[in-house]
């Protein structure tokens, strides 16, 4: 099996400046999720090229939402150059690692750091391995953005075409929030908040 193959996920991201954070709870709850997180992290992006890099994902502020001792170091690859809807993503665990010792590790790899953000999310799960997420991003500016996920969850036994069609089933679910197909952001956060290529 290729890395593709193993580690694909298939994701859609909306943006939710305009929707009420309380509705979508209202409705992602009326969906009969099998369980239900609130995280808040810290995502520190470090690049190697434009489509290079590696995301460290701190432990969770929120001491009650039972992840406060997961932290990961992710890759992250586009499958599709025109969106960012099929991808690789590669998750490895690195709890308890002092924070120096993941940027020295990542930068003794090559990979310079470039920005971080600050996530907390609202993350509902779902028996048919999807998952719905509503979060807010702050970036270094103080500035914050808001937007929903759908995902179909990595490594659970299901083809392309099965997440792909698990992911559009629950975007159809999500329609009286104003989800729709044309809304579907072809952009990933790496992309909105990197630095330094192409002028930016």
């Amino acid at each position: 099996m290729s890395e593709e193959e193993k580690f694909f996920e298939i994701e859609f991201k909306f943006s939710a400046d305009g929707i009420d954070r309380m509705a979508f709870k209202d409705l992602a709850k009326s969906l009969n999720p099998t369980s239900f997180v609130y995280v808040e992290s810290k995502d520190i992006y470090y690049a190697k090229s434009e489509n290079e890099f590696l995301r460290y994902r701190m432990p969770s502020e929120n001491k009650q939402s039972g992840e406060e001792e997961r932290a990961e170091l992710t890759f992250k690859k586009k499958t599709v150059d025109q969106n960012n809807w099929s991808r690789v993503e590669v998750n490895l665990r690195v709890d308890k690692n002092d924070p120096f010792l993941v940027n020295a590790f990542c930068e003794g790899m090559g990979y310079k750091r470039n920005f971080e953000i600050v996530k907390s999310c609202d993350i509902y799960f779902y028996n048919e391995n999807v998952d719905l997420v509503f979060y807010s991003v702050k970036d270094e500016s103080g500035k914050y953005s808001y937007f929903i996920e759908i995902e179909a969850m990595e490594d659970c036994g299901t083809t392309k075409e099965q997440a792909m069609e698990l992911v559009q089933k629950y975007e159809k679910l999500l329609a009286p929030l104003g989800i729709t197909p044309q809304k579907r952001k072809k952009l990933s956060l790496w992309e909105m908040y990197r630095r330094g290529f192409k002028g930016e």
